[in-house]
């Protein structure tokens, strides 16, 4: 990786980590694509491991709006969605890796982008944990399963929410890929270094929130993460 690929992905997983702030989702769904078309050594193994710092900072600040049930009936989806999403890692082959990324963040975007309303139910729950835990261990981006069923949320229940939900379901994804022989020294390394990112961004979106607009910042982070994942798709095809 250069020098300048480096700069590009520290600054790119700081605006994501930004709109994670704001959104209370979206440091995976907007960077991960542009940062596996910068330098595939980002993800998932880095980004994953930067993230439960970056999900407890966020779920703190605004910890007494969590729901505790739904988080609890999401969590318990989420751990065969894991396992399943540390076996598809495990399986595809290096070259297979961008077509794997590109297919599961359009997928993401598709379901984001879908309009459709699921009821909020211990099943309904325990399904979008089990998608967004085989997403986010394989791709590193597990939102849009989950923030579909917590759509309708005020602001602060989603954010804290979801947040939460990314804390301990990331963890449990660290352990099996992990266990799995996933990661290494260099991807240690590397999460270490875009620790900067994740504090800039809790920083600048807890100035920025209550500026954004959000009714165009989330259609805004799709567009972004559809483009790029097709950028993603097209190059690994070719």
């Amino acid at each position: 990786m250069s020098t300048l690929e480096f700069v590009l992905g520290l600054l790119v997983f700081t605006v994501g980590c930004t709109i994670q702030g704001v959104l209370g989702f979206g440091a995976g769904l907007f960077a991960v694509p542009i940062l596996a078309l910068i330098a595939p050594d980002f993800v998932p193994g880095p980004v994953l491991m930067a993230n439960p710092l970056l999900c407890a900072l966020f779920a703190w600040r605004e910890h007494g709006a969590i729901d505790r049930a739904g988080l609890r009936w999401a969590l318990i989806g989420r751990v065969p969605g894991v396992l399943f999403g540390a076996w598809a890692l495990t399986a595809v082959s290096e070259d297979g890796l961008g077509l794997l990324f590109g297919t599961l963040l359009l997928i993401g975007v598709g379901l984001k982008v879908s309009g459709v309303h699921a009821a909020r139910t211990p099943w309904t729950l325990m399904g979008a944990g089990g998608l967004s835990g085989f997403m986010g261990t394989s791709v590193a981006v597990g939102g849009p399963p989950i923030a579909l069923v917590l759509d309708g949320s005020s602001g602060p229940e989603l954010r804290a929410t979801l947040n939460a939900f990314f804390f301990v379901g990331t963890t449990i994804s660290l352990v099996v890929l992990t266990l799995a022989g996933e990661f290494g020294a260099s991807d240690l390394l590397l999460a270490l270094s875009l620790l900067p990112s994740v504090l800039i961004g809790v920083a600048l979106s807890s100035r920025l929130r209550p500026l954004l607009d959000h009714g165009w910042l989330a259609p805004a982070v799709y567009v972004l993460s559809g483009s790029f994942a097709v950028l993603l798709l097209l190059r690994s095809l070719s």
